[in-house]
C-alpha cells in the first residue's frame, strides 16, 4: 500500500511539473512542388535579421525546458519554404523564429545566412548566439 501511494504521488507530481509546458512554433507554408515561380512573382524585402540565443548547462537548455519558440523547416512537408540552406537546431531555429516574429506577412525565406558564436565548455556550460540574415518575400 505504501508503495502504491508513493507511485501515485510521483505520478501526480510529474503531471503537475509538465502541465505548465508551452510550445510556440512560427511557420510559413510552401506552395505545391509543381508550381514554378519566376523572380518577378515575388516582392522582396531588404536583408532582414533575427537573433537567437541558447544556453545549455549540463547539456540541457533550462530556460526552454517547458517553453519553446522556434522556426522550423521540415524536408517532406515544409513548414516554411527556405530557399538556400536549412537551420540546424537550437539557436539557429530560435533566430529563424525571431526573424519571422519581427517580420510577419512574408511567404518565403531566401538564402538565410547563419552566424553562430559558441562559447563555454561543452556539456558543462555552453552558450550559442546566432544571427540569421535573409531576404523575405511575398508572393504577388
Amino acid at each position: 500500500m505504501k508503495r502504491l501511494s508513493f507511485v501515485i504521488a510521483m505520478a501526480i507530481s510529474l503531471a503537475l511539473v509538465f502541465s505548465s509546458c508551452s510550445y510556440t512554433n512560427k511557420t510559413m507554408k510552401t506552395p505545391n512542388n509543381y508550381v514554378e515561380f519566376e523572380k518577378s512573382d515575388f516582392e522582396f524585402s531588404q536583408q532582414l535579421a533575427g537573433e537567437g540565443t541558447e544556453t545549455r548547462i549540463l547539456g540541457i537548455d533550462w530556460a526552454r525546458l517547458f517553453k519553446r519558440e522556434t522556426g522550423t523547416v521540415e524536408s517532406a512537408i515544409f513548414s516554411i519554404p527556405v530557399i538556400g540552406n536549412l537551420p540546424f537546431a537550437g539557436s539557429q531555429a530560435y533566430a529563424l523564429f525571431d526573424l519571422m516574429e519581427k517580420n510577419p506577412g512574408y511567404d518565403v525565406v531566401f538564402y538565410p545566412q547563419y552566424e553562430t558564436k559558441i562559447t563555454g565548455i561543452p556539456l558543462l556550460f555552453q552558450k550559442s548566439q546566432t544571427t540569421v540574415k535573409a531576404r523575405l518575400a511575398k508572393i504577388k
